[in-house]
């Protein structure tokens, strides 16, 4: 039970800020930074791939994974 807890908080300490960063500028709004520029999507795409290395990274450097 102890293990699948924490196999799950950390999957959820992954995800949450990647969703928490396309949900941001997935709201429909006037201003959304990038709406003008055809790489914006691209450029995005890789922001979030570097969050995620970032964080696997950290927690590889901590000993949680």
């Amino acid at each position: 039970m102890n293990k699948t807890m924490y196999v799950l908080s950390i999957v959820a300490g992954i995800f949450l800020p990647l969703g928490f960063l396309t949900g941001l500028l997935g709201v429909i709004v006037g201003g959304i930074p990038g709406t003008d520029s055809k790489s914006a999507f691209a450029l995005f795409c890789i922001l979030l791939i570097g969050v995620a290395v970032l964080q696997l990274w950290v927690f590889k450097r901590k000993r949680w994974l």
